[in-house]
């Protein structure tokens, strides 16, 4: 009978090289902003790069309900390992006692290939000058060293890491069943510090397994895999695919954590329908797919949320285009470096989409690029822009996505109200900014080692592509020739001030037990002034007035309006809960003007004489209101 799976470290040689694992502070930047995010983005990616084709994946989070494993249950998986924790310098500073139960976390993939390949294979193995592909051998048995493809997401064989770092103890297991042979194999791995026990050195990386010397190799007893799924209430029976469970998890790694993750960073293949992620905590199940993520979107209340719903709907916009819809540009020379200029968009287009972009409509384009490989020859690629101006923008807005991963460090100088979506989905352009990535995805680096020496005029299609929406929107602002009546519209607004009412001083009184409160309406000084109109603060509401003696009135404005809040956009932070415009308790009145559109918080008022009058009631009167006025084309309301 064999021996029972156990963990072991290997001891060191004198003269070994001394160096401890770093790889997990590649996951450390700022445009993860933490250890959940991490621990999303490596985990999916993985499972995205291993689909098998035509097949949706499915990823499954579960938080145990019963949240531990007992001591006695847990001990047999723990067995030689233990006593690591205890050594000199091993990382792990808060090491579980053997009666503790033990927490654990557990993630899984469906429709994947499994680690397939050899299980022995110890070194690489080449045909006829190629790498052999074993995703087993590549995922156990090397640390930034990686078999991926091109057009695949991860290339510097560390996304794995992230399973022993979301763990107190530095180690994870992995289960997997393959599509080719439907094997069942069981490993584990440990990633601790150069570490001294009873007078030996050990190396930093061990395994769970069984052993042939010093050599791991899988457990495929089927009576210990059985109970190992069931210990860890594992769904996977002999479904293909890839389970991992990371035991005594980080506390950071909550649900409230990582289904915001979750959403930041794989929305786009969500809504494309190539991904759907259930979060099981807490006896329910959150669902993230095509259907339910839009709803979900619209009860988070994480800081960013409003953010992500707008850009859940444009991409869904744009995705849901059809390619006749999107305006193609023109393509940069061939022969030298891509450089941004006016003509890459044709001139009688212009007009149409400006127009369409300050009317708030949305643009979709689609930008060709050559990909020049410094051995090879050069490939016409493309790219994909949406567009859309959002007054409630404080900034600008820009996400950039590489074959459905989100690459949230990139960053450009996009002008104030526009929001951007960058898509990359062809493969040669596809493959060159993979080249560009930092370890985490989160940076397009023009100094890459990848990079750097690998493309012809490489740095500058990186930068073509990173500058594409500030650049159309450039192209699409810049002044028509004559005078263009439409131009900067939308920056003109006239915004209610908080302070407190003031009234006119000749009419000034205290208000009396039995007063009506509209008594004091005509009493209250216009509080907000341009050369078009008149604001004027009342009790729970506002009068919007046109100054008759201005001939040139813009025939149809829009009104918006949120309560006041102590730090951020009031616009971007307005909820359906607050009041709906076109709901009790709020009453509109309108004198040589007509309302043409009420919805959630907004007012569309076609105006009819330059006196004309717009009168809102029924806030809260405890709270101030802010009041946002712009000018609007004919389009909009009808």
């Amino acid at each position: 009978m064999p021996d029972a799976p156990d963990w072991r470290f290997r001891q060191m040689h004198p003269g070994e090289m001394n160096i401890d694992p770093i790889e997990a502070e590649f996951f450390s930047t700022e445009a993860l902003g933490s250890l959940a995010d991490a621990f999303v983005r490596e985990a999916i990616q993985n499972s995205l790069d291993a689909r098998r084709e035509g097949e949706q994946l499915r990823i499954r989070i579960r938080f145990p309900a019963a949240e531990t494993l007992p001591g006695p249950r847990s001990a047999r998986y723990l067995m030689g390992l233990m006593e690591h924790f205890g050594a000199s310098r091993s990382g792990v500073a808060r090491p579980p006692s053997a009666e503790e139960p033990m927490e654990f976390l557990t993630i899984e993939d469906f429709g994947t290939r499994g680690l397939q390949g050899d299980p022995r294979q110890s070194e690489d193995e080449e045909i006829d000058g190629a790498s052999v592909r074993n995703d087993f051998y590549y995922f156990w048995r090397n640390i930034g060293r990686s078999r991926k493809e091109a057009s695949e997401l991860g290339r510097w064989g560390l996304g794995k890491t992230v399973f022993p770092a979301a763990s107190r103890i530095n180690a994870f297991f992995g289960f997997t069943v393959r599509s080719n042979d439907r094997r069942r194999l069981l490993m584990g791995q440990s990633v601790l510090k150069i570490h001294k026990l009873e007078g030996r050195r050990f190396y930093p990386y061990g395994y769970f397994g069984r052993f042939e010397g010093e050599f791991a190799v899988p457990v495929d007893d089927p009576e210990f895999l059985d109970s190992f799924c069931r210990d860890f209430q594992l769904s996977r029976v002999d479904e293909p695919g890839f389970s991992a469970v990371v035991p005594y998890p980080d506390p950071e790694l909550t649900p409230q954590a990582v289904v915001p993750s979750i959403v930041r960073h794989y929305f786009l293949p969500i809504i494309a329908g190539d991904l759907v992620v259930e979060v099981h905590h807490d006896g329910r199940i959150q669902r993230l797919d095509l259907q339910t993520l839009p709803g979900l979107l619209s009860e988070m209340t994480w800081e960013d949320a409003y953010r992500y719903r707008r850009l859940v709907e444009l991409a869904q916009w744009g995705v849901g285009l059809p390619r006749k819809e999107y305006v193609l540009l023109v393509a940069p020379p061939e022969n030298s470096a891509p450089r941004w200029t006016n003509d890459f968009l044709a001139a009688d287009a212009v007009p149409g989409l400006r127009d369409r972009l300050n009317e708030g409509g949305r643009v979709a384009l689609t930008v060709p690029v050559w990909v020049k490989p410094a051995a090879g020859n050069a490939m016409l690629s493309h790219f994909d822009v949406y567009l859309e101006r959002d007054e409630a923008l404080e900034g600008s807005d820009e996400h950039f996505v590489r074959d459905g991963i989100t690459i949230a460090g990139v960053r450009t100088s996009l002008q104030k109200g526009m929001r951007a979506f960058v898509l990359v989905h062809d493969r040669p352009l596809s493959q060159l900014l993979g080249d560009s990535e930092n370890p985490a995805h989160t940076e397009w680096q023009e100094r890459s080692p990848k990079f750097r020496d690998s493309y012809r005029h490489g740095a500058s299609t990186l930068r073509y592509v990173k500058n594409a929406p500030r650049e159309v929107v450039r192209i699409l602002t810049r002044p028509a020739e004559g005078r263009d009546l439409k131009l900067l519209q939308h920056l003109f607004s006239v915004e209610m001030p908080t302070e407190e009412t003031v009234r006119d001083p000749k009419k000034q009184h205290q208000d009396k037990p039995g007063d009506d409160a509209t008594a004091a309406v005509e009493e209250m000084e216009t509080m907000g002034r341009d050369r078009f109109f008149h604001l004027q603060k009342l009790r729970g509401g506002f009068r919007l007035t046109g100054n008759g003696n201005v001939a040139a009135m813009p025939q149809r404005v829009m009104v918006s309006m949120a309560y006041e809040v102590r730090r951020g956009n009031p616009f971007a932070q307005y909820q359906a809960p607050d009041f709906e415009i076109d709901k009790p308790p709020i009453q509109v009145s309108a004198s040589a003007a007509e309302v043409i559109q009420r919805q959630k918080n907004v007012l569309v008022v076609q105006i009819g004489k330059p006196d004309f009058q717009v009168t809102v009631k029924g806030f809260d009167v405890r709270r101030d209101i802010r009041v946002r006025i712009a000018p609007v084309d004919e389009g909009v309301g009808s």
